[in-house]
């Protein structure tokens, strides 16, 4: 019948689509594809899959409720979901990355805290993600637009016991330590965070120092090793870490 075959080839397309929107991010974390070949899946492949099965599951539906086949109905109103959530994954992708252009994110604007266990990201003069990051000035000027809410913060108490919860607290958001160095009313952590889906991996420098009243003063930075837009995963990394801390 063709209501079923109408059916059938929309539950395909959609079955493609969403492959195409999934898998670009296990296949460069496993090696198999690189960067530039995985984002042209995802933002150029996917969405024009995308389109073109909202339009075959619309297809689908309006001959299914038409002639009562009430089962293909479904599978065209399931795949036309998967294609409009294909499509709104891909364009809010787009949208956040627009949104948050840099991937050097910090408490400290004028000196942010410097990695020393781990190597830190190199740019070529002038390129794109050297504008995106510190020092240069358009850097400078989008992040305290768009992050100014990210500012250092201070505890009350020890700072042993400030830094231990603080190596705690990492290790249970699944950061990997690198590094974690004390000296007189100082210290300072470095590690690492894997994302979930490309694997991307981000590097994270944190340093406590003591000042007056009992408080310790926290700073943080936390850099994306490649790309230029982070999609906000910095910032937000480091809004977790100080509201997970001050809770």
């Amino acid at each position: 019948m063709v209501q079923k075959a109408l059916a059938a080839a929309a539950l395909v397309a959609a079955l493609i689509t969403a492959l195409l929107a999934l898998a670009p991010g296990p296949l460069y974390a496993g090696g198999w594809l690189d960067l530039g070949d995985a984002f042209t899946l995802f933002l150029d492949y996917a969405p024009r899959a995308a389109m073109a099965t909202a339009a075959l599951a619309a297809l689908a539906l309006a001959v299914a409720v038409w002639r009562r086949g009430w089962r293909a109905a479904g599978i065209g109103f399931l795949s036309g979901l998967v294609a409009a959530g294909v499509w709104y994954a891909a364009t809010d992708f787009q949208t956040r990355a627009a949104a948050h252009p840099l991937h050097d994110v910090t408490t400290d604007l004028d000196n942010p805290p410097a990695f020393q266990s781990i190597e830190p990201r190199r740019y070529a003069p002038g390129s794109g993600a050297a504008m995106a990051a510190y020092p240069h000035p358009r850097w400078r000027e989008v992040h305290a637009e768009i992050y100014a809410d990210i500012r250092p913060f201070t505890l009350s108490g020890p700072l042993y016991e400030i830094v231990e919860r603080s190596v705690i607290f990492t290790e249970a958001m699944g950061w990997t330590i690198v590094a974690e160095e004390s000296a007189d009313g100082s210290a300072r952590i470095e590690a690492s965070d894997r994302t979930d889906w490309f694997g991307f991996t981000d590097d994270v420098v944190i340093t406590f120092r003591e000042i007056e009243g009992g408080l310790v003063r926290i700073d943080m930075r936390s850099v994306s090793r490649i790309g230029i837009s982070d999609i906000g995963k910095n910032a937000d990394r480091l809004r977790r870490f100080v509201d997970g801390m001050q809770q």
